[in-house]
């Protein structure tokens, strides 16, 4: 399979506050990304990996730069779409180091409720969501609750959720911090599953040295910058 660039970043720029308070977090950032690549974001704490994994997500505005997702320019000093909402449902699923599923919600339902945002029949969302469950080998436990799931069964139901709507990309922020080493591997080793099966961008943001070996490569991040060799 022909794999492409689905993010693309150039002089990517970010601070915070302004005055003596303003902080740099991200000075010209320049990474490109393809389809079936797990890259993995590395770097000290407030190294500007989260804010970096913002910016593609269309969360935090960059001050300067371009961003082009999926062969679309998302920003070029400045947003050039005005339903970001709708492009990061079109085109982008979100996994946390907490699962934030929707407590009163069963697992299946979870994934649904992106189906549903989509605007497919409450059939169809069911469908897609026991389908996704299915695949990541977590359907026996479609109808519990999150209080009801174990770690590694909530985070297979996150990623499910953040396949639902078929993203180019996902963007997972720590996904495995709150995982003993054995889940942490299983959760990795999904991802890179996913990453080739859906022809799919993963892109995750982790401190977790046990698991740097499931990444295809690394950006390391330092004082807002890209270190020489990422």
């Amino acid at each position: 399979m022909k794999h492409s660039p689905v993010i693309e970043i150039e002089h990517l720029s970010k601070s915070f506050g302004a005055g003596e308070a303003r902080v740099t977090a991200l000075v010209d950032v320049d990474v490109t990304i393809s389809t079936g690549e797990v890259v993995g974001l590395i770097g000290p704490s407030g190294s500007g990996k989260s804010t970096l994994l913002n910016c593609i997500g269309c969360i935090a505005e960059p001050d300067a730069g371009a961003i082009r997702l999926a062969g679309r320019e998302i920003y070029s000093n400045g947003y050039k779409t005005s339903d970001l909402r709708r492009l990061r449902l079109e085109l982008i699923g979100f996994i946390f180091q907490s699962h934030n599923l929707l407590p009163f919600m069963p697992a299946w339902e979870n994934v649904a409720l992106v189906c549903a945002m989509l605007g497919e029949s409450m059939t169809e969302a069911r469908d897609r969501a026991m389908e996704l469950l299915d695949y990541l080998d977590v359907s026996r436990r479609a109808k519990a609750y999150p209080s009801e799931l174990s770690g590694g069964e909530a985070q297979r139901v996150a990623i499910a959720r953040a396949l639902a709507n078929r993203p180019k990309i996902i963007l997972a922020d720590e996904p495995t911090a709150a995982l003993d080493s054995e889940r942490a591997s299983i959760v990795m080793d999904l991802l890179r599953r996913v990453s080739r099966e859906q022809d799919t961008a993963i892109v995750v943001v982790s401190h977790d040295e046990k698991v740097f070996s499931r990444f295809d490569r690394m950006l390391h991040l330092r004082d807002g910058r890209l270190e020489l060799g990422a």
